[in-house]
């Protein structure tokens, strides 16, 4: 049924002669409990005025409200993003949102902020690199928004554009904005991180990375990186999420400093996650981000950091809870991902359990990793497209009184 709906979707800008227009997609950099941005992206944008008009309400409220529209140049081309920046929501609500033109009406959507607190189950889903076809990328999309997650963490290598490829980026709006919404007919908002195929040349140097203008398309789609690709996202007072930027835009060292005192200044929050790019500790595909080790790893262990989503390698890894990389089940870090959403995988070792005894598990397959949030625990589980589980941890959290 739902793919029935994407195609019926799909012919209505067709048909509408709006096959120009990309998206939109929803994003939090920001206060999820009470904002949303949403951003979509015309190629044929040459007349801004009044060219748009969003309007939005809480989901069955007959008050509608027009928002604050405003656009940019998308990287080097003549297109045009055009976003707004909804604030002052309210918690774990549901809004509606139309978009429309002087020709035409774009369609309804729907999104949810998140609540203020867990009350029995908060989940979310991440992973990374995924699009190398839309034979790839469309059924992991479309698993991503069946898992009715409250958000996606999205750890690099989003379009593969390598800094240059507009069309590969419409295509992965499009894709998302299309596949990735809930059974409850939700978008699925997402929190976006940099990586190598973001930059012209695919750029891993983490003590010499190039400049933000050498990543002009994903700088210029998303809000909330006008300092940067390092920024951290709090919901309330219960999780916090911290991006990185793992030698693509920013040196790993120079973000050193600032994540000391991010973290330090988070102490309190029950569940605390980083997500970059490249991986400290892999499978031995490509070589392990020391830098990463040395500067970073450190940090996450003394504020006591309960997973590190990494990507880039194309399979799918576990570590046991590590300190200093060495296996520590009371006070370790686990390190998962590896980054294959959409991409063909790399082949791991026969004998990564003897070469690697810090991995828990090691599999090449395409995946996403959902995250579970519970009063007393955090699960992680690796699913592949067909919804399949093939590997699960759980942690348990100890109340504030405990700690």
């Amino acid at each position: 049924m739902r793919m029935f709906h994407f195609f019926l979707f799909s012919s209505f800008f067709i048909a509408t002669g709006l096959a120009k227009v990309h998206g939109p997609i929803c994003q939090w950099y920001q206060s999820p409990t009470d904002s949303m941005a949403i951003h979509w992206i015309d190629e044929n944008a040459e007349k801004i005025d009044d060219k748009y008009l969003l309007s939005y309400s809480e989901a069955g409220n007959k008050t509608w409200n027009n928002a604050e529209i405003s656009f940019r140049n998308f990287g080097n081309t003549k297109s045009k993003v055009f976003s707004v920046d909804l604030k002052n929501l309210k918690a774990n609500t549901r809004y509606a949102f139309t978009i429309s033109s002087k020709e035409k009406n774009l369609g309804k959507w729907f999104f949810k902020t998140a609540p203020m607190k867990i009350e029995n189950e908060i989940t979310f889903v991440t992973g990374g690199d995924m699009f190398h076809t839309r034979e790839l990328l469309d059924p992991m999309n479309l698993r991503a928004g069946t898992e009715s997650p409250l958000f996606a963490l999205l750890g690099g290598d989003l379009a593969y554009a390598n800094g240059v490829d507009s069309k590969k980026w419409y295509d992965w709006v499009d894709s998302w904005s299309q596949l990735a919404k809930t059974p409850e007919g939700l978008m699925v908002p997402m929190v976006v991180v940099i990586g190598n195929h973001e930059v012209r040349g695919a750029a891993y140097k983490p003590n010499n990375a190039p400049p933000r203008s050498e990543a002009p398309y994903f700088y210029s789609l998303f809000f909330g990186l006008d300092e940067g690709s390092k920024y951290a996202i709090d919901f309330s007072d219960y999780m916090t999420i911290v991006a990185l930027d793992s030698g693509h835009t920013d040196n790993v060292s120079n973000q050193t400093q600032w994540l000391e005192k991010t973290l330090a200044d988070r102490k309190a929050y029950p569940f605390k996650f980083v997500c970059y790019h490249r991986p400290a500790w892999g499978t031995g595909v490509k070589e392990d981000a020391v830098e990463i080790q040395k500067f970073w790893s450190p940090i996450f262990e003394k504020h006591g950091v309960d997973a590190a989503f990494e990507n880039d390698h194309h399979v799918y890894k576990r570590t046991y809870p590590l300190v200093a990389g060495k296996r520590d089940d009371n006070k370790g870090v686990v390190y998962i991902g590896d980054g294959s959403w959409g991409v063909r995988t790399r082949n791991i070792a026969a004998d990564w359990r003897e070469k690697r005894p810090f991995l828990a598990y090691a599999e090449a397959n395409n995946h996403l990793i959902k995250v579970k949030l519970r009063k007393a625990d955090l699960v992680l589980e690796g699913i592949k497209a067909d919804g399949v589980i093939f590997d699960s941890f759980t942690k348990k959290i100890p109340s504030h009184s405990e700690e």
